[in-house]
């Protein structure tokens, strides 16, 4: 069996998982305006850490119990992935809108490759440089509608640091878990991960209860923490998991360029927005863009899949 039919399903879980993730900025800029941030995270956290319990039964025969090792990188994963991420993500949503959130957060498949490009000593052919560029001109077309100007002018502010240091969360998250992930099954990983970050997130989360300031969420913030905990976290950060685990960080975390793309798309039918002639052609240009980068011959080595 070639190579891109054995990594087909593992390639479309990566996509809608980056479909997932579009609806969170819409779910996530709701919870950010309405409820504190560490309350916020929690709430979707404990509500995503049943369904990972049955993954594990499902998929896994239960929990992998943890050694020394395993127990240090979920706890990584929680702090940086869970803890750290959704801190200053719902943070930097409560400042600037999410469609500016998501070209910032469009670095991060950059700023991973780069990463492994000196951890994993890859060499990148052109495919792999051409493919990472015409994505990155795609996606800053779909957040900025082609009105590079008006976006470059806005000046940075408290968000975009927030939304910054979230995009680091992730990076690190991704690389950990490249290597965490050699002696666990994803959904292992997933769970134990979910579970040190929802514990890391519950502290702050019990200060700003003891505050008294807190009013009963509303039936769309409900909703929203629901969507986010079980299709946004638990089902995603499952496929995800198994993406880096397969195709390694760079490749997959490629895939994360589609999340505006699917914010635009999910924005237009549950918004009501009309979508601009420069962010169909963007999104046109994301998708060529990370099919170029992972076809087979993109990476001479490290990135390999399967490599350890």
């Amino acid at each position: 069996m070639q190579r891109s039919q054995r990594l087909f399903p593992v390639y479309l879980k990566l996509v809608v998982t980056t479909a997932f993730w579009g609806g969170a900025f819409i779910a996530g800029r709701h919870l950010a305006q309405h409820m504190p941030h560490f309350l916020a995270a929690t709430g979707r956290f404990v509500s995503a850490l049943i369904p990972l319990f049955a993954f594990a039964l499902v998929f896994g025969d239960g929990l992998q119990p943890l050694d020394r090792r395993n127990l240090v990188a979920t706890i990584l994963l929680g702090a940086t992935g869970v803890f750290a991420y959704n801190t200053f993500f719902l943070a930097g949503l409560a400042y600037i809108p999410a469609s500016r959130a998501a070209l910032i957060v469009a670095l991060s498949p950059v700023m991973t490759m780069f990463v492994m490009r000196f951890l994993a000593h890859e060499r990148w052919t052109w495919l792999r440089v051409g493919g990472v560029l015409i994505s990155l001109v795609g996606v800053t077309l779909v957040i900025t509608r082609g009105e590079f100007g008006a976006a470059l002018a806005q000046a940075a502010g408290l968000g975009e640091l927030y939304i910054f240091i979230a995009v680091v969360s992730w990076v690190a998250y991704t690389v950990i878990g490249r290597y965490a992930l050699q002696g666990m099954n994803a959904v292992s990983a997933t769970t134990w991960s979910t579970l040190w970050g929802t514990l890391m997130l519950a502290g702050p989360a019990a200060w700003e209860l003891s505050q008294g300031t807190v009013v009963m969420p509303d039936a769309l913030s409900w909703l929203a923490m629901a969507y986010l905990g079980v299709f946004g976290t638990a089902l995603a950060f499952f496929w995800y998991n198994q993406g880096v685990a397969a195709v390694g960080p760079a490749s997959a975390t490629l895939f994360t360029n589609l999340v505006p793309v699917f914010a635009v798309i999910l924005s237009v039918l549950l918004l009501g927005e009309r979508p601009v002639p420069a962010s169909l052609i963007g999104g046109l240009m994301v998708v060529c863009g990370v099919i170029l980068a992972n076809r087979p011959g993109a990476v001479i080595s490290g990135d390999q899949p399967g490599a350890r």
